[in-house]
């Protein structure tokens, strides 16, 4: 439909076809797979952008985002636009100081399973609580943190070239979650580092003289009849068994496989899970 600009009816600028443009990977409904790019993603729509953001997601489909790159703080992309010579945007993000780092990097350390799920490439949901607890934001709170610029004629910010970076990064942070972390300053290698140290230093910390048992410990064959039953605190174990959040975590952490054996290898995968899911709770 024809708008108005300075008095004068013109129609919608429709963007010229892009030359290997990265296309997103969800071809409809909602963008993002893994929790931690769905929240990114919820994070930015609660600020008021919705309708802004839709705008971008045909541009994020078709391909017109040429190239994306990533560094502490800031997020620079090339967008075909209508015009031949592609907008330049950018994204930007402050990154957390080192003070908070150490904060939040705490935070973590006391949750073991942290350092293991970190390692297999994938998020703890409950980061954000460790985030929290140090008063330290992994996402942003509000639209003052994001500051956003794009070279297009647009008033509008976020213009739909800057929406749809928006929406290929959360797919960026699905294949990689540790690109969140890079955006907020740190790299993996830092953050898994310093969960290490961490550990090592309570381990070194804790007493290695154990105290003598107050009581003495039952013979061997004073157990034999009952051997075998198990104990009162196995009503504490609560096994979980589910698909994981990131699918083909392993070739997340290797690499692609030789051969152009990526998709055979991800469809046997999901079929290993499926199948064990179905052996546990199905009816086999």
């Amino acid at each position: 439909m024809p708008r108005n600009w300075d008095d004068e009816w013109y129609e919608p600028s429709r963007p010229l076809p892009a030359k290997d443009g990265i296309k997103a990977k969800n071809v409809r409904g909602a963008f993002g797979t893994s929790w931690w790019a769905k929240r990114w993603l919820a994070v930015l729509e609660s600020f008021g952008w919705g309708s802004r953001l839709t705008r971008g997601r045909s541009y994020a489909r078709q391909g017109q985002v040429l190239n994306i790159e990533l560094q502490a703080g800031q997020v620079s992309a090339k967008v075909q636009g209508s015009r031949a010579t592609p907008y330049k945007v950018k994204i930007q993000l402050p990154p957390l100081s080192d003070a908070q780092w150490e904060r939040a990097v705490d935070g973590m350390a006391t949750q073991a399973l942290f350092a293991a799920r970190l390692l297999a490439s994938e998020m703890p949901q409950s980061i954000e609580d460790a985030f929290g607890a140090a008063d330290v934001p992994l996402f942003p709170q509000s639209a003052r943190d994001v500051a956003t610029d794009c070279s297009c004629p647009d008033p509008a910010n976020p213009c739909k070239h800057i929406a749809a970076v928006y929406y290929l990064l959360g797919e960026r942070f699905d294949e990689d979650p540790f690109l969140l972390f890079q955006l907020r300053g740190r790299t993996r290698e830092q953050i898994v580092e310093a969960l290490r140290a961490r550990r090592a230093s309570a381990t070194d910390e804790a007493p290695h003289d154990l105290p003598t048992p107050a009581e003495a410990m039952p013979r061997l064959e004073d157990l034999l009849d009952r051997f075998y039953q198990a104990g009162s605190q196995l009503d504490t174990v609560a096994p979980r068994i589910a698909a994981p959040e990131m699918q083909a975590g392993i070739l997340r952490r290797m690499g692609a496989p030789p051969a152009d054996t990526e998709g055979d290898l991800r469809a046997i995968y999901q079929a290993m899970t499926s199948h064990v899911l179905n052996k546990v709770f199905g009816d086999e």
